[in-house]
């Protein structure tokens, strides 16, 4: 789906790929919408490479973020709201005749997603999350980043890379760069980020560059693919 979409353009839909960012702080150098901007890339690319017939949701710009509370530019929905919003686009959906849904999700803080499609997914498989950790770890062995996904966890070397990909010269504060190795995080869920950095980038966005975004983004979309499929065929 894109703005100029009219009704007669979403008849005989088979899927909904559904893109869930987020508004927060990524670092010195990155813009605090990064998480949308990565959920949007991955799920158009997706639609262009899956053969069902899919659209793209508009994406859901605001999401869980309190970790990152003690930093300007960080906006979070309350837990309950996040339930009811995508319920409600499933919803929505399912009145249009779109059987099932595939939510992008660009920011890993939306642990709640998986409840919901725990819960939705109990009479009829309609609901999956993606990407999981697992396909973030095989396309950083993929793309042939320097570290993992946990030690490189927001606004590091994957992130940055992509962003570099996706945009203008100039828009990342690419003087900004400094990595921040903080690998025991034991009270992350209870502390939020700020006491494992400072500037509120975890990893290492020094080693990253625009070939490795688009490494990493075409592997992210072949991991995610697979797993799609095997979703598609279920119940088919």
């Amino acid at each position: 789906m894109n703005p100029y979409s009219t009704w007669n353009d979403l008849q005989h839909i088979d899927l909904a790929l559904f893109p869930i960012g987020s508004l927060e702080q990524h670092g010195y150098h990155l813009p605090i919408n990064t998480d949308s901007l990565i959920a949007e890339a991955i799920a158009n690319q997706l639609a262009k490479a899956l053969t069902h017939r899919s659209f793209v949701v508009p994406n859901l710009p605001f999401s869980s973020s309190f970790e990152h509370v003690h930093f300007p530019g960080s906006i979070s929905l309350r837990s309950e709201t996040i339930i009811h919003v995508v319920k409600d686009v499933i919803h929505s959906l399912e009145r249009m005749g779109v059987k099932k849904c595939v939510i992008v999700n660009g920011h890993g803080g939306n642990m709640l997603l998986g409840n919901i499609a725990q819960e939705m997914n109990v009479n009829f498989p309609k609901l999956l999350i993606t990407p999981s950790r697992k396909h973030w770890d095989r396309a950083y062995e993929k793309a042939n980043l320097s570290t993992t996904i946990s030690r490189d966890m927001h606004a590091g070397e994957g992130e940055t890379s992509i962003l570099l990909s996706l945009l203008q010269e100039g828009i990342i504060k690419t003087d900004h760069f400094q990595d921040v190795d903080s690998p025991r995080r034991d009270l992350f869920q209870v502390l939020g980020i700020k006491p494992y950095s400072e500037t509120g980038t975890i990893g290492f966005p020094t080693q990253a560059n625009a070939e490795k975004g688009r490494a990493l983004l075409n592997a992210l979309t072949d991991e995610i693919q697979l797993t799609v499929e095997e979703f598609l065929n279920i119940g088919s």
